[in-house]
C-alpha cells in the first residue's frame, strides 16, 4: 500500500512519536509512506533524517486553502491508497483529501480523550484507548466507525548487567544509594510534574526524581521557580535531564517509574517503561487504568494527590517484592500486547478491511 501520514505539530509528543513509529514500522513491512506537514517541526526532521518522504504542507488553521490544495495534489501525485490523519486538524486535512469508502480511504487517529470535531469525513477512525473510543461514541460517533487499537512502542533493550548499569547510574550521576524515580513527557500542566515534586517532599531522603523533556516551556519555567524556592535539601533530589532521544536506553537505569498525569490518553511513557522493566506508579486517569491494573501491572494512585503518589513511591521503594512482580507483569504486557509490531500490524489490517470491506 501507498500511505499518507498528515500531522500538524511543531512540538514533540505522544501522537508525534506514535506517527514516526508508525510510518518506520509501516516501511520495515513494505509499504511506501509520506509524511505530510510542516518540515519546521520535531516531526518534519525526524522524518526526513529517518529518509522518509516528506512534503512540507504547513496547515496554518483548519482552512488553509493552500495546504488543503497541496495535500489533495500530494495524494493525487503519489497514488496514494490511504491519507491517515493524525490529531483533529490533521483529521480535518486527511477527511477533505481523501474518501470514506475507497482509495485514498481517509483515515484518522484521535490521540486526545477530549478528541470529538472535524473527524466526520474520514472513512474509520482509529482511538488509541477506551477511554478515548468512549469520548468519541458519547459525542455521536457509530460504533461501526470507531476501533480500538493500542499505542505501542519498541522492544527495550535486554536487562543490563550490574556493570552495565551501574555505569549508566555513573552516566546520568544517580547516587549510588539513590531510589531513582524517573518521569518522561512534555512540561505541559496536563502531565503534573508540579504533583511529583510535592510528592517528593513526602518520600524518605534517598528517594531523587529524575525528569525528562524540554522544560523550556511557560510550565517548565513556572516549575524551575517552584524548585527555587524549596529547601536545598529537596531542591537536590530533583534532577532534570533536558529533552532525550534516548530515553528507553536511559529507562533501566532508574528503579522505578512514576506518571503523574492530570489528563492522559494512554501514556508512550509508561509502555516505555513496561517494556524497560520498571515497576510503575500513575494516576487513575483516561486510558491509563486499562494497561496499568492496580496491584498487577503497576500501582494506581488518584489524580491531584501528591500524598497518594508518595504513598505509591515509598511502597516501590520498600517492598521490592512487589515492585519486581509488577515489573515482570509490566513487561509481559508491553510483549504480549503493547509492541510497536502489534501496532502496525492492526493498523495495516484494518486499512485492508476499510479498502476492501467484501473480503473481511
Amino acid at each position: 500500500m501507498r500511505i499518507v501520514h498528515v500531522l500538524h505539530s511543531h512540538g514533540y509528543g505522544g501522537a508525534e512519536s506514535h506517527a514516526l513509529l508508525m510510518m518506520k514500522g509501516q516501511r520495515e513491512a513494505g509499504h511506501a509512506v509520506c509524511y505530510a506537514g510542516p518540515m519546521d517541526s520535531w516531526l518534519g526532521r525526524s522524518c526526513a533524517a529517518a529518509g522518509i518522504e516528506c512534503e512540507h504542507i504547513p496547515m496554518h488553521g483548519l482552512l488553509d486553502v493552500w495546504s488543503h490544495w497541496k495535500l489533495r495534489q500530494l495524494v493525487r501525485r503519489w497514488h496514494a491508497d490511504v491519507v491517515h490523519g493524525h490529531l483533529i486538524r490533521g483529521a480535518m486535512y486527511a477527511g477533505r483529501a481523501g474518501h470514506r469508502h475507497r482509495a485514498p480511504l481517509a483515515i484518522c487517529t484521535a490521540h486526545a480523550t477530549t478528541a470529538r470535531t472535524h473527524m466526520q469525513r474520514c472513512g474509520h477512525i482509529i482511538a488509541v484507548s477506551g477511554a478515548v473510543r468512549d469520548g468519541l461514541l458519547s459525542a455521536g460517533y457509530a460504533e461501526r466507525d470507531v476501533s480500538l487499537i493500542y499505542n505501542g512502542v519498541p522492544e527495550g533493550p535486554p536487562p543490563p548487567s550490574a556493570d552495565q548499569r551501574a555505569a549508566l547510574r555513573l552516566e546520568l550521576g544517580i547516587p549510588q544509594s539513590a531510589f531513582a524515580v524517573v518521569n518522561a513527557g512534555r512540561f505541559v500542566r496536563d502531565k503534573g510534574q508540579d504533583l511529583l515534586i510535592e510528592a517528593l517532599r513526602q518520600t524518605d531522603a534517598s528517594v531523587h526524581l529524575y525528569l525528562i523533556g524540554d522544560p523550556d516551556t511557560e510550565f517548565g519555567r513556572t516549575l524551575s521557580d517552584t524548585l527555587a524556592s524549596l529547601p536545598a535539601a529537596q531542591a537536590e533530589r530533583v534532577h532534570r535531564l533536558g529533552y532525550r532521544q534516548d530515553v528507553q536506553r536511559l529507562l533501566p537505569a532508574f528503579d522505578a517509574f512514576a506518571l503523574s498525569s492530570r489528563r492522559e490518553a494512554l501514556s508512550i511513557a509508561v509502555i516505555e517503561a513496561f517494556a524497560a522493566h520498571l515497576p510503575v506508579v500513575a494516576t487513575r486517569v483516561g486510558g491509563v487504568p486499562e494497561i496499568v491494573r492496580d496491584l498487577d501491572t503497576g500501582l494506581l494512585v488518584p489524580p491531584e494527590d501528591p500524598a497518594a503518589l508518595a504513598q505509591g513511591i515509598e511502597r516501590l521503594r520498600t517492598e521490592p517484592t512487589l515492585a519486581k512482580r509488577l515489573a515482570e507483569s509490566g513487561r509481559q504486557q508491553h510483549t504480549e500486547h503493547l509492541t510497536a509490531h502489534a501496532m502496525v500490524a492492526r493498523t495495516l489490517a484494518l486499512y485492508q478491511r476499510c479498502l476492501h470491506p467484501s473480503h473481511a
